[in-house]
């Protein structure tokens, strides 16, 4: 079982966050991360959207990361840790310079990102960077192809809809072979199909405990899993979804205490689970948090270390 922890004042979700975030500086971000870089957690992980719409404003907060970019500076920040995006929207970023970005941060970090990776949902957000969100599966595809095309060919070619290149060389490769683990984000089934065909694993998000096990065998009754190479990973919040409404942020239930957050991680793994991401605890100051921190990594994580 591996576990991510999120990034604090990364995200200002007002269900998910503490008041302090709000105002927590860059730099205690950076000491966070180092902090989580000495203890036992597997990833740290950030969220990404590149424009937020003013209606959403009083429960997303506006506040985001570009996520491979924040993601390569906290890696130079630290030595051990692993960063994953959760999630980054494919659609929003040229497939050409997203996967140099992608291949440098792995590159110079010896093999530390893992991308977490969605269609997006928000359109005015497509909009406003000019891409369409009725063609984003398609999109999807493509880009996902083409990068691996990038990724792992001496001489890469690709003829698509959206992207199409010949004759050229693209280095740096990234340090990881064939390429950074894709975690492909989503609860629809088209993200199942996705996350089958060119994923290493799943992230789902508003999937219930309940639905989990029918999600994880339609993942792989898909014919993409067959050629599978690397182990499959389905990393799932370390929550309780209500069942009669998955949006309900407030409604959803975040273990804090030691036997509930074992009870579900045991509930979660024999469902399928293979990742935990971690919310932070609601606490009064970022002290308070990091000590919470401190105690999961001490008295959580070990329990399910071989």
């Amino acid at each position: 079982m591996k576990f991510a922890i999120r990034l604090p004042a990364n995200i200002l979700y007002k269900a998910l966050t503490s008041a302090w975030e709000a105002t927590l500086p860059a730099a205690k971000s950076v000491h966070f991360a180092r902090e989580v870089d000495a203890l036992d957690y597997d990833y740290l992980w950030v969220a990404e959207h590149i424009v937020q719409h003013p209606k959403l404003m009083s429960s997303m907060g506006a506040k985001f990361y570009e996520g491979v970019s924040a993601a390569g500076f906290l890696l130079g920040a630290t030595q051990r840790i692993h960063l994953l995006t959760y999630v980054c929207p494919i659609p929003y970023h040229n497939p050409l310079v997203w996967a140099k970005a992608i291949a440098s941060v792995d590159h110079l970090s010896g093999g530390r990102l893992a991308l977490g990776l969605a269609a997006g949902h928000l359109r005015r957000e497509f909009e406003a960077i000019g891409v369409s969100f009725e063609r984003r599966g398609a999109i999807c595809d493509e880009y996902l192809r083409a990068m691996k095309e990038l990724w792992t060919s001496d001489t890469p070619e690709f003829h698509g809809e959206f992207v199409s290149f010949r004759n050229m060389l693209f280095e740096p490769k990234p340090c990881q072979s064939p390429h950074p683990p894709l975690l492909i984000g989503g609860d629809a089934k088209p993200a199942l199909r996705r996350a089958a065909a060119l994923g290493d694993g799943w992230l789902p998000r508003q999937t219930t405990l309940g639905e989990m096990k029918g999600a994880i065998a339609y993942i792989h009754d898909q014919p993409g899993m067959q050629a599978r190479s690397r182990p499959f990973e389905v990393f799932t919040l370390l929550a309780e979804i209500p069942e009669d409404n998955r949006l309900d942020f407030d409604r959803m239930r975040y273990p804090r205490h030691k036997e509930e957050i074992v009870d579900l991680v045991g509930r979660l793994q024999q469902a399928g689970a293979t990742g935990m991401v971690v919310h932070l605890p609601r606490t009064d100051s970022y002290d308070e948090c990091l000590d919470w921190v401190r105690w999961f990594s001490r008295e959580i994580i070990p329990l399910y270390r071989t």
